[in-house]
């Protein structure tokens, strides 16, 4: 059976489970650093890649999708290939999860 798309990799798995952890405010701010990192380090077109999915009437019911900016970012990052999708989540956990580690220590 498969699992969520997000399982697949361990390191995308801690990401996605270290920011459902995040109450919203924090949230909020993890998943701005998730989109810089997107943009700048993927060079992707936000509005471009926007339209691909905004015309989706599909009603998602995942945990994420409750925040439309969260959601937007795992669907761009959900559609990188592999290789620059490990790359933007090494960037993530290295940056943003070790900022909170560093604060709560």
């Amino acid at each position: 059976m498969q699992g969520r798309w997000y399982e697949q990799s361990p390191n995308l798995n801690e990401a996605i489970d270290f920011i459902q952890s995040l109450d919203n405010d924090k949230r909020d701010f993890v998943v701005q650093h998730l989109l810089q990192i997107l943009v700048n380090e993927c060079n992707i077109d936000l509005d471009k890649e926007f339209s691909k999915f905004s015309g989706n009437n599909y009603s998602y019911k995942r945990w994420y999708d409750e925040n439309f900016e969260l959601s937007d970012a795992l669907e761009l990052l959900k559609n990188l290939p592999e290789n620059k999708q490990n790359f933007v989540v090494d960037r993530f956990l290295s940056e943003v999860v070790m900022s909170f580690v560093k604060k709560e220590l």
